[in-house]
């Protein structure tokens, strides 16, 4: 049981005695009363699934409908299922998701999306569902240098919010909880390679993401990762490409201090042994939930001297941080200058769109200048949105 659940529980036993008394003295129930009774009882119940089986069955053929028409890439039948107040939990409105929807489909034209409801929780006006989805598809576009377009893999799981509006179902909302997202070009499509972090952190705070890659025989890598918040129109980071001496590539970094949701990168480039060719591009992005940091200002009936103290230390954490940050790059020996990034399509995964380069940079080429220690770095996909 969870502390909130646990504070829940505690304050409905606190409430026991005065409903006990007054059932004393109303002891006689109608038999209309003890029928609302069990209605009401049925809202708290385990197995929830089998309450309002008609709304459960409107809201399964909308899934139904929503993902045909996503897949037959119908745009105005897809957005017909959204409402005009449509919002997510990376703040996406419905205009955006409309162009996003379209840039995606470009850049991935034969993308295919798959759904599995989880679960369908009906009260009142209102609905949630829980899902998990995946996502597959090929880049319009070439690796210039590979002459391979990019397989996309992608898994996500989140809520969809939905509300009855006039006689049927919208959708004014959703969030994502988890995703991870792949694209592999070239030779990278068959790497055995991984990258692990964490789902959730609070803002500010440090974190470890992992990449790991099986490297075949006679072949050398040049892995990154990065993270950077999830805006739109996405913006890319700054982001420092290294040799892969082992197979495994970490890096200690800070989540953003703006709220935002973030999106993690990690980066594979296969070359050749002397390094001078790139065979192959691997792509992973994943989700990072930002937990928003408390501000005084924002907590209801706290007093000045409250609020300057908490203010107080806020501000002291974030000099302990900075600190600590300081020292993870000083001990991991990060250079100062970021390498120029070049730009490779983006990803996306189900029902996600996501934000897409028109072409490659020229800047990763056949074959890279003699003395070259580094292939160019690749830019990472954008946000991942999830629309269905």
């Amino acid at each position: 049981m969870t502390k909130s659940l646990l504070l829940l529980v505690a304050a409905t036993i606190s409430l026991a005695p005065q409903v006990l008394a007054k059932g004393d003295s109303d002891s006689a129930a109608t038999e209309s009363e003890a029928s609302t009774q069990a209605s009401n009882a049925s809202d708290f119940a385990i197995d929830e699934d089998k309450a309002h089986p008609v709304e459960r069955k409107e809201i399964e053929n909308l899934l139904t409908n929503l993902e045909t028409v996503w897949n037959r890439h119908d745009l105005e039948a897809v957005m017909t299922n959204y409402a005009d107040e449509y919002i997510n939990n990376d703040g996406i409105d419905k205009g955006t998701v409309r162009k996003l929807t379209k840039e995606f489909w470009e850049t991935y034209p034969d993308v295919h999306s798959t759904s599995s409801t989880k679960h369908i929780r009906v009260d009142g006006v209102y609905a949630t569902v829980d899902s998990r989805d995946i996502a597959t598809g090929t880049t319009a576009k070439e690796f210039q240098s590979i002459k391979s377009k990019g397989e996309l893999q992608s898994l996500s799981e989140g809520q969809l919010y939905l509300k009855r509006i006039g006689t049927g179902w919208k959708i004014i909302g959703d969030r994502i909880d988890f995703e991870k997202v792949k694209v592999a070009f070239g030779l990278a499509k068959q790497l055995n390679a991984s990258f692990t972090a964490p789902e959730q952190i609070k803002s500010g705070k440090s974190f470890t993401a992992k990449l790991e890659v099986s490297l075949p025989p006679g072949l050398n890598a040049v892995g990154s990762i990065s993270n950077q918040p999830l805006k739109y129109p996405q913006v890319s980071g700054p982001d420092t490409p290294r040799v892969l001496e082992s197979a495994t590539l970490e890096r200690v970094m800070n989540a953003n201090i703006e709220n935002c949701n973030e999106l993690l990168t990690a980066r594979v480039l296969l070359t050749n042994p002397t390094r001078d060719k790139v065979l192959g591009v691997q792509v992973f992005t994943r989700r990072l939930n930002v937990v928003p940091e408390m501000r005084p200002e924002n907590v209801i009936g706290l007093s000045a001297a409250a609020k300057a103290e908490l203010n107080k230390d806020a501000a002291s954490a974030s000099a302990g941080d900075n600190k600590d940050k300081a020292e993870q790059k000083k001990e991991a020996g990060e250079p100062k200058k970021e390498a120029a990034p070049g730009e490779l399509p983006r990803s996306g995964g189900i029902g996600e769109v996501i934000k897409s380069r028109e072409s490659v940079k020229e800047t990763i080429k056949n074959k890279e200048e003699p003395g070259s220690e580094h292939p160019p770095d690749v830019v990472p996909p954008t946000s991942p949105i999830k629309d269905k």
